[in-house]
C-alpha cells in the first residue's frame, strides 16, 4: 500500500509540474529498462513505441553532477522532452550510452561541456531543442549509428558538432538544424542555406532558427584561481556567470573572497554575473581551513566578443618569391596557427574546395603542380567564428633541368 501511495504522490506531483510548467528535479540517471521509474523523472508511458516512457518538465542544474540525464544500456523507448538542462560543467547535459529507441526533443541546453552526447547509440531522434554557449553542441560519438538529427537551434558552442559515428542523418525532409556560426547563403529565400554546414553533414541548414533559448540562457566558465597564470588576465564572453574555484595542497580551501574595483570583499558562495564591461578589474584571495590567507592576487577578465585570426604557415621547403607568390613542394608542412584572446579555438580548413576538415596538426597539400587553393576559418570557445581566409600556394615537385651549352670559337 505505501509503494502504490508514493506512485499516486508522484504522479500528482508531476502533472501538477507539467500543468505549472518547469519544475526543479535532481540528475536523473538510468541504467536499463527498469530504470524508468517516476523516481527518476518517467511521467507517463510503458516503453513501447505506441506509448513511450516520458521523461518531461523538469529543470536540471547540473551544477556539481557530472550528467543532467544519463541513460545507458536500455531498449525500450522513451521520449525526454521539454526539459531545461543548466550547465553540465563537467561531462554531458544529456548522455545516450549502447541506447536503442530514444527520442530527444523539445529541450533547452546551456552553459556547459557537451549539450547532447550519444555513445553506441542507434535509432535515436534529436530534434527541436534550443543548445546554447557549450564547448560541443552534439557530439555523435563511436559505434552511433541510424540517428536523425535536425529541426535543432545551436547557439554560440565552440565545437558545435560532431559525428564519428555512421549512417547519422542531420536532416529529415529538407530541413537540417540552425548553426549560429553558419555563414552560407539563401538566395531563392526558402530559408534554406544554399551550402552544407560544414562539421556535419547538414545539407539543408536552416536560415533561422526554429527554437530559441529560454531568456535565462548564459554562458558559464570556471576560473581556477590556482592556473590563472602570472599574467592574471582572462578571457570570457559576455554575459558569462563566472564560477571561483581555487586549490590548496594541505587541508584544502574553506573560502575564496573576491571584490571588484576596489570595492568590499565578499564570500564567494554561487557563480555571479560580471559587471557590463570591455574590462573588469578583480582582487581576490583565499583562505585555507587552518584559516591561512594567500596575500591578494589581482584578475584582469576580459570579454572576448571577437573572432579569432588564423595565419598560414609554410614549412620547409618553401619559397617567397619576390612577386608575393608562396611556392612549396608536396612534402612541405602546412600549419595553421590561431590567436584568440580567450585561448581556445577549433581551426578548419579545406583544399582546392573539396571538403571541410577539422584542423589537428600539420598537412601536406596532394595534387598536380601549379596552384591550390587553401581555405580555413577558427570558432572559438564562445561561438566567435572568423570569416573564410583564402591562401593560393604554388607547387613545384620538378627539379630544375640544365642543358649543356657549347660556345665555338
Amino acid at each position: 500500500m505505501r509503494s502504490i501511495l508514493v506512485g499516486m504522490m508522484l504522479v500528482g506531483l508531476a502533472f501538477a509540474a507539467l500543468s505549472q510548467g518547469w519544475a526543479p528535479h535532481e540528475p536523473i540517471y538510468i541504467h536499463s529498462d527498469a530504470g524508468f521509474t517516476w523516481e527518476n523523472g518517467v511521467v507517463k508511458g510503458s516503453g513501447t513505441a505506441g506509448d513511450p516512457y516520458v521523461i518531461e518538465g523538469w529543470v536540471i542544474d547540473t551544477r556539481g553532477h557530472d550528467y543532467g540525464i544519463y541513460v545507458d544500456g536500455t531498449r525500450a523507448h522513451f521520449v525526454i522532452r521539454n526539459c531545461q538542462i543548466r550547465y553540465p560543467q563537467e561531462r554531458a547535459g544529456i548522455f545516450l550510452s549502447n541506447v536503442r529507441n530514444g527520442r530527444i526533443e523539445g529541450n533547452a541546453i546551456f552553459g556547459g561541456k557537451i549539450a547532447i552526447h550519444l555513445l553506441a547509440s542507434q535509432n535515436v531522434t534529436i530534434t527541436g531543442n534550443a543548445i546554447g554557449f557549450c564547448d560541443y553542441g552534439i557530439l555523435v560519438g563511436g559505434a552511433s549509428q541510424n540517428n536523425v538529427i535536425y529541426g535543432n537551434a545551436l547557439f554560440s558552442c565552440g565545437f558545435p558538432a560532431k559525428d564519428e559515428g555512421m549512417n547519422n542523418a542531420w536532416h529529415q525532409g529538407g530541413r537540417g538544424n540552425y548553426w549560429s556560426d553558419y555563414r552560407g547563403s539563401d538566395f531563392n529565400k526558402d530559408g534554406i542555406g544554399d551550402t552544407a554546414y560544414e562539421l556535419v553533414p547538414d545539407v539543408y541548414p536552416l536560415m533561422e532558427p526554429p527554437v530559441t533559448l529560454p531568456p535565462e540562457a548564459t554562458p558559464m566558465r570556471t576560473v581556477d584561481l590556482a592556473k590563472v597564470g602570472e599574467r592574471g588576465i582572462v578571457a570570457l564572453a559576455p554575459g558569462t556567470l563566472v564560477r571561483l574555484v581555487a586549490q590548496d595542497i594541505g587541508v584544502g580551501v574553506d573560502k575564496i573572497f573576491f571584490r571588484f574595483d576596489s570595492g568590499d570583499f565578499q564570500a564567494y558562495s554561487e557563480p555571479f554575473p560580471l559587471p557590463d564591461r570591455a574590462m573588469i578589474r578583480m582582487e581576490y584571495y583565499a583562505v585555507d581551513k587552518l584559516g591561512n590567507r594567500e596575500p591578494t592576487k589581482t584578475l584582469v577578465i576580459y570579454l572576448d566578443i571577437h573572432p579569432p585570426v588564423t595565419r598560414i604557415i609554410a614549412g620547409t621547403p618553401s619559397y617567397l618569391a619576390p612577386d608575393g607568390k608562396l611556392w612549396i613542394t608536396s612534402r612541405t608542412p602546412i600549419e595553421l596557427r590561431s590567436e584568440d584572446a580567450s585561448g581556445v579555438t577549433n581551426i578548419f580548413f579545406r583544399i582546392d574546395g573539396g571538403d571541410w576538415r577539422h584542423y589537428t596538426g600539420f598537412f601536406t597539400v596532394p595534387g598536380p603542380e601549379g596552384p591550390h587553393k587553401i581555405e580555413y576559418y577558427a570558432i572559438d570557445a564562445y561561438g566567435n567564428r572568423e570569416e573564410v581566409q583564402t591562401a593560393i600556394l604554388w607547387k613545384d615537385d620538378s627539379a630544375p633541368v640544365t642543358q649543356p651549352s657549347v660556345s665555338g670559337q
